[in-house]
């Protein structure tokens, strides 16, 4: 069995984590990873490994403290290479081969299906994976998505433990696409640094932006990609265009349908575009409220960082999105979607879109109420100090549970051993 024990701050003995993560683009699985491996360096050994960004995409590796036990594999990237990919894989077993982990952890699919093969290959005794979102619907086609069903399939036999970024994704796992048992899944919610995000002034924000103090502001905040619907989103803005209404709207973000979008908003005066922006909070300082018009979701960053915010949010009803949402659901008319406590879930058509953000435009109450609920809903459930705590004791966890159900005689004989597996002596 592998997973040496490596000395660790102050003198204690560390268990050595590997995080392998595809890339560190903008969104929840980069901020999730360079959270993590930063500060969980004070309980564990922790190592970063990462592949390469495309061409469009934003690197967030300024969220990384330092680049100590960071590992850039150039060769992993999103795109599907067998030549790179293999590469990549080999690295990487190369690596834990070399390491010896007590735990291996992955983020995103590509990731996750050289990391957790790698780590079976080397005999790591502990495999995690974090379904952030996935790829088995909005992505592909039919049959490409069957083939990706039947290897997450075979991976979550891999795995020692599978972790779902909300209930609803645990319900999609374990029934819709039946990848793993429930009995090997943990619901894990993200968190974020979010206490800044109530701080900026409204009024400074707008004006640097360009907006007047009676325009109703909506931002959209994401990667310009199939997945996020852009087409959707160039409809629900020319909308409103044609209404002639107050309704602005500060699109940002960079991706492969940035062409896309500007076709479809040729003409249209109620629209900026920001590109990659690092000052979000100054963003939402801006904004009225936010916008999501995806396929499929897992825990969107954007309605988060709204939230915390104080901004209520408009969105399909997709993937884990309405996990985000704080009851009492009211039904809307025409079968639409449903008001929450905090925001509005619709269906994905832009007469749905516009209607709900017309609604919050229109009442001012109601949007206030709408912020206070979401803004302590965020700050109670996607706290960093609360994802720190609960991956602690998750890993914890399963070194015991490793250790337990491992048989004396083979704990014996492997007493002598420079490999033998051991956890610290406060994870007993």
């Amino acid at each position: 069995m592998s997973g040496v024990l490596q000395p660790g701050r102050q003198g204690a003995t560390n268990l050595k984590l590997v995080r392998i993560i595809a890339r560190l683009n903008v969104g929840g699985p980069a901020r999730q990873a360079c959270l993590l491996h930063d500060k969980l360096v004070d309980h564990f050994d922790t190592h970063l490994i990462t592949g390469s960004l495309a061409q469009s995409e934003q690197d967030m590796s300024y969220l990384l403290s330092s680049e100590h036990h960071v590992l850039r594999l150039p060769q992993m990237s999103r795109e599907i290479s067998f030549w790179a990919d293999w590469l990549a894989f080999w690295t990487i077993l190369k690596f834990l081969r070399k390491e010896r982990p007590g735990i291996v952890h992955t983020h995103t699919a590509k990731a996750g299906a050289l990391g957790r093969l790698a780590a079976w290959l080397a005999g790591v005794p502990i495999i995690v994976h974090t379904y952030h979102g996935n790829v088995l619907d909005g992505y592909f086609g039919v049959f490409k998505s069957k083939a990706y069903l039947s290897i997450e399939r075979m991976l979550g036999r891999l795995s020692t433990r599978v972790i779902a970024v909300s209930e609803s994704q645990l319900q999609d796992l374990c029934f819709k696409y039946r990848v793993v048992p429930q009995s090997k899944i943990s619901i894990v919610q993200n968190g974020f640094e979010l206490g800044n995000f109530s701080q900026g002034c409204r009024e400074e924000a707008r004006k640097q932006f360009g907006f007047a103090k009676e325009d109703f502001v909506v931002v959209w905040a994401g990667r310009l990609v199939p997945v996020k619907d852009v087409q959707l989103l160039g409809e629900v803005i020319r909308r409103a265009a044609e209404t002639r209404s107050k309704i602005r709207f500060l699109v940002v973000g960079e991706g492969t349908d940035k062409t896309k979008l500007d076709s479809l908003i040729q003409g249209c005066r109620n629209v900026r575009l920001l590109g990659w922006r690092r000052d979000m909070e100054r963003i939402w300082s801006a904004a009225d409220v936010a916008l999501l018009t995806s396929r499929n979701e897992g825990t969107p960053t954007t309605l988060i960082e709204a939230m915390a915010a104080g901004r209520p949010f408009v969105s399909t009803n997709v993937g884990a999105v309405r996990d985000l949402a704080v009851s009492p659901l009211r039904e809307l008319p025409h079968g639409i979607g449903h008001r929450a406590a905090n925001g509005f879930l619709t269906s994905r058509t832009p007469d749905a879109l516009l209607y709900c953000i017309e609604q919050i435009a229109r009442d001012p109450l109601m949007a206030n109420d709408m912020a206070l609920a979401g803004r302590a809903f965020a700050l109670d459930r996607f706290s960093s100090h609360r994802l720190i705590q609960e991956m602690k004791m998750l890993y914890e966890t399963l070194v015991t549970n490793r250790c337990k159900a491992a048989p004396a005689s083979v704990e014996q004989s492997e007493a002598n051993s420079s490999q033998t597996y051991r956890p610290p002596p406060e994870m007993l």
